[in-house]
């Protein structure tokens, strides 16, 4: 890899990525709460009465859940409680079937990133990517300690207890250390000779 005009690094494929890698790359996709699940929760929670939530009754309706907490993730900048937070302004309320299973995947993130948190430590786990059911990691490792084996047998070990429906485990792309590389290249001062330039 050159950067600036100079030889940075010079090694195989593998070589680079053990060497400048910087941890793993943890795509996991969670399962979504079934129909069962879905009619048990909005029974407990609202019980025959209202089938929405109105902004009103929303921390409420959380805490009922097992989480008041939830209620500050309905906001338009939040990665999943967006699509709520879009629904209350549009029509002012929640369907309660769209606000369980929305708890429900919540508690499942919080609980893998809890996971993750105790496996590897705060600082060593990022959350990259946030969609749905679909989450991307960055479990960052320091000389190196965190290997894919690892990696695949603490997933493994807890894949239906956390619902996680299918995951990935990936090393830094090259693409991704020789970008890292580039964003310490110093920008060149200067005219380039025989350009003209207006002044």
């Amino acid at each position: 890899i050159m950067v600036g005009g100079r030889l940075r690094c010079l090694g195989s494929v593998q070589h680079l990525k053990s060497r400048f890698g910087d941890g793993l790359v943890f795509d996991v996709k969670l399962d979504m709460p079934n129909a069962d699940e879905l009619e048990y929760l909005v029974h407990n929670i609202f019980g025959n009465g209202s089938e929405f939530v109105t902004p009103v009754e929303l921390e409420d309706k959380c805490r009922a859940f097992g989480n008041a907490q939830l209620a500050e993730r309905v906001t338009a900048s939040h990665p999943t409680g967006y699509s709520l937070a879009a629904a209350m302004e549009r029509d002012g309320f929640i369907r309660a079937e769209a606000f369980c299973s929305w708890c429900v995947e919540e508690t499942r993130f919080d609980d893998l990133n809890d996971y993750l948190v105790r496996a590897f430590g705060a600082s060593q786990v990022v959350v990259m990517e946030r969609q749905n059911d679909f989450a991307r990691f960055k479990v960052r490792s320091s000389n190196n300690e965190v290997k894919l084996s690892k990696m695949f047998a603490l997933v493994e070990d807890v894949k239906a207890k956390m619902h996680i429906r299918e995951y990935s485990v990936s090393q830094t792309t090259l693409e991704q250390i020789f970008n890292s590389f580039a964003s310490q290249q110093e920008e060149e001062q200067g005219f380039a000779r025989g350009v003209f330039q207006q002044e």
